[in-house]
């Protein structure tokens, strides 16, 4: 910027001076020529003020930007801390109490043959959610008073369930071939699914243990759809007349 404005300076006093030359008040025009280099050498000074003003807000930037990482280092550290100290409470707090242990791997033992057992509804997750007190309390990251309430929330899910209607979003195995479906669950013994393309049907059980059967005849499809357009308008109970689904044995 400096090097321009010099350039700026010196065209000027070329034009001056012949300006000067040629003209009968050389006076006047010293008289300008002056107020011209005065004015750039008030510009280049302004130019160094804005420069040395800019690097110390850079400064300061620099300076706040090292504190803001000092102090995040320091909450990383009393988090690790305090992560050891929970540790070594939940050590102390369970030495009275590992008589629970094992009947609760038992109870979430029976439950996850439950899960395993039952329509195959999000069955994924909610067997990871039972290996996961499972991990926990065998890690020491729980105590047993906690495993055992999360053991008690979980049959009370299973519970919940049979006795919930609804229509869920969840990938199903169909064709040989995972596909996001929606599927209405009546409680837990009976549950319907529709794919995107509008292709419906049922979940069955034979020998080998649970699958998708999708419905063929035109009035099968026409209730499960119907079954479909009734729950996304909050109609959960009343008279549905439905394929049955309820078969716990099939030959594919």
């Amino acid at each position: 910027m400096s090097r321009k404005i010099l350039s700026i300076a010196v065209a000027t006093l070329l034009s001056a001076a012949t300006l000067c030359a040629s003209s009968e008040n050389m006076a006047e025009s010293l008289m300008k020529l002056r107020a011209d280099v005065e004015q750039l050498d008030a510009a280049i000074n302004d130019e160094k003020d804005t420069y040395q003003a800019a690097m110390k807000s850079l400064y300061r930037q620099k300076n706040d930007l090292e504190s803001v990482v000092a102090r995040e280092d320091l909450k990383i550290k009393q988090i690790e801390r305090e992560l050891e100290k929970a540790r070594e409470q939940i050590t102390e707090a369970g030495k009275n109490t590992q008589g629970l242990k094992p009947l609760i791997i038992e109870a979430l033992g029976a439950l996850e043959e439950n899960v395993k057992a039952a329509l195959p509804f999000k069955t994924t997750e909610r067997l990871a959610d039972i290996e996961k007190i499972k991990s926990q309390l065998n890690g020491g990251l729980i105590t047993p008073e906690k495993a055992l309430a999360q053991t008690w929330n979980a049959y009370g899910d299973a519970i919940r369930m049979s006795k919930e209607n609804g229509v869920f979003k969840q990938t199903i195995m169909i064709d040989n071939e995972e596909r996001l479906a929606e599927v209405a669950r009546i409680g837990t013994v009976m549950m319907y699914f529709k794919l995107p393309d509008e292709r419906v049907g049922y979940v069955t059980k034979d020998a080998k243990g649970w699958f998708y059967k999708e419905a063929m005849a035109k009035n099968q499809k026409e209730q499960i759809l119907a079954l479909f357009e009734a729950f996304k308008k909050q109609i959960r109970s009343g008279y549905f007349t439905l394929p049955n689904a309820i078969v716990m044995t099939e030959v594919k």
